[in-house]
């Protein structure tokens, strides 16, 4: 039965995106169309959490075949702790981003708007839970086709024409990347299952097949650190966010930028799990060093420019490109500890990035204005707003007990382990993504106002803010001040894919794989 409701999750919004014209064609209203998409992602998110729940009952992970054919010769769903954990995120984060936007999007384009957020829905789940490198492109295209189109969604505009077009441009070639190394995958080793490949990659260890090997990490890594907006591949995601509607902001660093660290654990740590017995331990001590190279250079590059920025939400954007930095550090480290640093530091910030690009989407809504200066006082205008903004921001920083403090001690002591002078340097960029948190806070909380600020009617939007506020609140709380469920949870989900790594692909192997 959970194998058919992984099946239908990612189903459900792809579905519901091609039905959104006959809602709108038969009711003609802003809410119903709205409503019916908010209905659907909230079946969608009761069924994640089922999944969730289902996958730490039990010690292996659980497999969909699509249309029942075997693998890997059909494709499959492969859905662990860890991707069950990213399917729940996934589809709260998107079920409250549609529930603001009922509040934020009033245009005549909202049924594009809802058609496109529930097929964005359904690419990142795809990513989540599919066990097929091939599929895995599928499901990239569909989230990336559907975010340039969103980020272009005030077409009247010529920024967001120009921002949507670097973003899709950019995009469409790391998925060609991509695409390419699919292709090299499958003539050298004849198959595309994640768990298959990473048992016939051992069997193949000659020169040319070492060069093949090499090249698919190198365009599949280089493709992920696109999707994710990590440097030197950053630079589209500073102009999507302005120009982009503040949902669909939210939408991106929350959630869109989390498919490069997804698509780099099923390959780093499913795909390759078998290659640390091997000359391929060479190669892989190369990617991981490439990947952790890139991560440092994004965190400092992009706490630097916090600091400099004027328009709060190219600030906002930076800050993504500084803290997806530290989860490529975090999952580059290929240890325990790094799996389970990157999962808790997944699960913090897309909560709080996402609150926080919503909090300020009241302030720029009501000032008419993205200039952090035209901002100041607006928090204490708008109280739930100005908490939401004021835990999100305080949980990037870190300050305890919020969820971001316990994060970046998880990443902290994973770089330790892998080398102090990373954990030093990651300590020093947070100190000077601090000053550019604090600056933002004091500015938008205890600025003296020097605009004259509209009146919104964002009541439903304030209360999805209160959720989302108090969801960080919890997360934090639960997490810090009791360790058993930390290690139950986040702790269980990187032991299955790390330590006992070898039972998980055994049990996918000898079930669904073998004849």
């Amino acid at each position: 039965m959970i194998d058919i409701i992984i099946g239908v999750i990612p189903f459900l919004p792809a579905f519901a995106g091609f039905t959104i014209p006959i809602v709108y064609l038969v009711s003609r209203k802003r809410l119903v169309v709205m409503g019916y998409a908010t209905i659907i992602l909230a079946i969608t998110t009761v069924l994640s959490a089922i999944v969730a729940y289902e996958a730490f009952r039990v010690e292996h992970p659980f497999v969909f075949r699509a249309g029942g054919w075997p693998a890997p010769i059909g494709i499959t769903y492969i859905v662990d702790r860890f991707c069950a954990l990213i399917g729940l995120l996934t589809s709260f984060i998107i079920l409250s981003i549609l529930l603001y936007s009922i509040s934020y999007i009033t245009d005549e384009a909202y049924p594009w708007y809802v058609i496109l957020v529930l097929g964005n829905s359904a690419g990142i789940l795809g990513v989540a839970y599919t066990g097929d490198l091939f599929n895995l492109f599928v499901m990239l295209e569909v989230t990336g086709v559907s975010a340039y189109a969103l980020v272009m969604y005030y077409r009247n505009r010529p920024v967001a024409i120009v921002s949507g077009l670097k973003y899709a441009f950019i995009g469409s070639l790391g998925t060609s990347l991509y695409l390419l190394a699919m292709g090299l995958t499958y003539s050298f080793y004849g198959t595309l299952n994640l768990v298959d490949f990473s048992y016939k990659v051992t069997n193949y260890i000659d020169t040319l097949h070492l060069f093949a090997y090499g090249l698919i990490m190198i365009l599949a890594l280089w493709t992920f650190s696109i999707k994710s907006g990590v440097f030197p591949n950053h630079f589209w995601l500073p102009d999507a966010h302005p120009a982009a509607p503040t949902p669909i902001s939210a939408l991106l660093s929350g959630l869109v930028v989390n498919t490069g660290v997804i698509g780099l654990y099923k390959f780093l740590y499913i795909a390759s799990w078998n290659s640390y017995r091997t000359p391929l331990n060479s190669i892989m001590e190369l990617a991981s060093l490439a990947v952790i190279l890139m991560g440092s250079l994004s965190g400092v590059f992009g706490a630097l420019l916090m600091n400099i920025q004027r328009d709060v939400k190219r600030l906002i954007a930076y800050s993504t490109v500084m803290n997806l930095g530290f989860l490529f550090m975090g999952i580059g480290c290929l240890t325990f500890k790094g799996l389970q640093a990157t999962l808790y530091y997944v699960i913090t910030h897309s909560l709080a990035k996402a609150t926080l690009f919503l909090s300020t989407g009241v302030f720029i809504k009501a000032s008419g204005s993205r200039l952090l200066d035209n901002l100041s006082g607006s928090g204490m205008k708008y109280k739930a707003a100005g908490v939401a903004f004021a835990v999100s921001t305080l949980t990037l920083a870190g300050i305890p007990p919020l969820p971001g403090f316990l994060a970046k001690l998880l990443l902290y002591e994973a770089l330790f382990e892998y080398n102090i002078a990373l954990a030093i340097l990651m300590v020093v960029t947070s100190a000077i993504g601090l000053l550019a948190y604090m600056k933002l806070l004091y500015i938008v909380l205890f600025g003296a106002p020097i605009s004259l600020f509209r009146k919104v009617d964002m009541k439903l939007a304030q209360a999805t803010l209160l959720i989302l506020t108090v969801t960080i609140i919890i997360v934090g709380t639960v997490f810090l001040f009791i360790p058993e469920v930390t290690q139950s949870i986040i702790g269980s989900a990187a032991l299955q894919s790390t330590i006992n790594i070898e039972n998980y692909v055994e049990y996918v192997e000898n079930t669904f794989i073998k004849p």
